[in-house]
């Protein structure tokens, strides 16, 4: 007599319930049931901070202990502790520049508490702060960090990557990508406000003027854009042919100015795009103009610094460095500063291009050099940060990086921030060149530089120092 078919039946019942509690344990188990980690503030106020922290699944909320001692004895008010229900959470009515630190536990729904998490500790910041560091990646994606710590605020994809250094008006924020498009986000969420097709990657950096922004293509077209929906107003090719664009617009008393493959540094009117005129050079142009004081600025692939009347376009000087000058110029207190492929930084003087200094690196210096306080800061192809003396050239201090250095040093408040060849975002002590902290991108960055928004509302910009207009 065979057996095991009534075996089988009388122990269906069985192996259905033990099915069905292996499904229901699949289907409500969450992970352990562990204490969270804390993590460090997404974002950082004068009078605030955001705390973060893991999920724990089985958690139906948890405890958020707040307090200004290691030990949580002396606690926040209506922090000791909040049941939160989020994995964030806005710690406001702090004091500006104090330390506080912050710990979790989680709660699931019977009542049962984890462990402590370990502890975090933030400052808030100080009216004189760096808020935010603005940059994009090699990664396709578009970073926010928070200047005083690296931490990531936000990022937002695109589908190429970014060369393009941003500008920020009104609380947005636009740049370009090499998948065709100029970008306008906000500057304090990352959302999309709309994104522009350009005929052609954008490995330029857009200027701002009147209610548009102004940016070049690298498939030759100069377009300006409508800041409110991005609908293009005019779009012109510099010379009536394709060429390839590296030079950024800027757009000074009523000008346009724009550097082209075609040797010639142009200048448009901003609200039609018709050519004012032309400046020819001996060579490509890849630096971006600088303007002051009624005369326009730029190098040249032709190894020359070159100074034309800013209304007229006639050459004002031309003087010599050893090799391109990609870099673009900045002016300060009537000296013009710029790097050259020589592997120097040169400092000429404005009004007749004779030279005061060159400060030599060990390699090739396509970022453009940044002038405050009587220092000259920038990047170099030895990987290297190096700072400088305004005056004499010498040099004060250089900080090595993992790679090359193609993007251009923005002097906040609190750091000097550039961007490295390495994947990672540097934040440097300004007097003595320490690294504060790095933030990894997932790719590298080159010739994207940083913007730096402050708790003031300030906006700095790479290169845009002392005199320019």
């Amino acid at each position: 007599m065979n057996l095991r078919p009534h075996l089988l039946k009388r122990n269906l019942p069985i192996i259905s319930v033990v099915l069905l509690f292996s499904v229901s344990c699949k289907k409500h188990s969450e992970g352990p049931f562990v204490a969270p980690q804390a993590l460090p503030a997404v974002d950082i106020g004068l009078n605030y901070f955001v705390a973060d922290w893991t999920k724990i699944g089985p958690a139906a909320s948890y405890n958020l202990f707040v307090a200004t001692d290691t030990g949580f004895t002396q606690l926040v008010s209506g922090y000791s502790p909040a049941s939160v229900k989020d994995i964030k959470q806005t710690i406001s009515g702090l004091s500006a520049k104090s330390l506080y630190y912050y710990r979790l536990q989680a709660v699931n729904s019977a009542g049962a508490v984890t462990a402590y998490s370990n502890t975090a500790a933030v400052t808030t910041a100080d009216t004189m702060d760096d808020h935010f560091v603005y940059i994009g990646s090699g990664d396709e994606s578009f970073y926010c960090l928070l200047a005083l710590t690296g931490t990531k605020a936000w990022s937002f994809a695109t589908k190429g990557d970014i060369e393009s250094t941003p500008t920020m008006v009104g609380g947005s924020i636009y740049f370009g990508s090499s998948d065709q498009r100029l970008y306008a986000l906000d500057a304090f969420t990352g959302a999309k406000k709309w994104n522009a097709l350009a005929q052609g990657a954008v490995l330029t950096s857009p200027a701002y003027s009147d209610g548009a922004v102004y940016f070049a293509s690298y498939a030759g077209y100069v377009i300006r854009a409508d800041t409110i929906n991005g609908h293009e107003d005019w779009d012109v090719e510099l010379n009536g042919s394709k060429q390839l664009l590296f030079s950024s617009p800027t757009v000074v008393n009523g000008l346009l100015y724009v550097g082209g493959q075609d040797h010639n540094l142009y200048a448009l009117n901003p609200a039609t795009g018709t050519r004012q005129w032309a400046a020819p050079t001996d060579d490509t142009i890849n630096s971006s103009p600088a303007v002051s004081n009624g005369i326009v600025y730029v190098g040249c692939s032709d190894w020359h610094m070159y100074a034309f009347n800013a209304t007229t376009g006639a050459l004002i000087w031309r003087t010599p460095t050893g090799d391109s000058i990609l870099s673009s110029p900045t002016i300060v207190n009537g000296v013009v500063y710029v790097g050259s492929f020589d592997n120097g930084v040169y400092a000429f003087d404005a009004l007749n291009g004779n030279r005061f200094w060159r400060a030599p690196t060990s390699g090739r210096v396509q970022s453009s050099p940044t002038v405050v306080n009587g220092v000259v800061y920038a990047g170099s192809f030895d990987d290297k940060v190096y700072a400088f003396d305004a005056q004499t050239g010498a040099q004060i201090w250089s900080t090595p990086t993992g790679d090359r250095i193609l993007s251009s040093p923005v002097v906040g408040n609190s750091a000097v921030y550039i961007g490295s060849g390495d994947h990672n975002v540097y934040a440097l002590d300004i007097k003595t060149g320490a690294i504060l902290w790095t933030a990894q991108t997932g790719g590298p960055i080159r010739m994207a530089s940083p913007l730096v928004y402050t708790y003031q509302g300030d906006i700095l910009r790479a290169s845009v120092s002392g005199d320019q207009q």
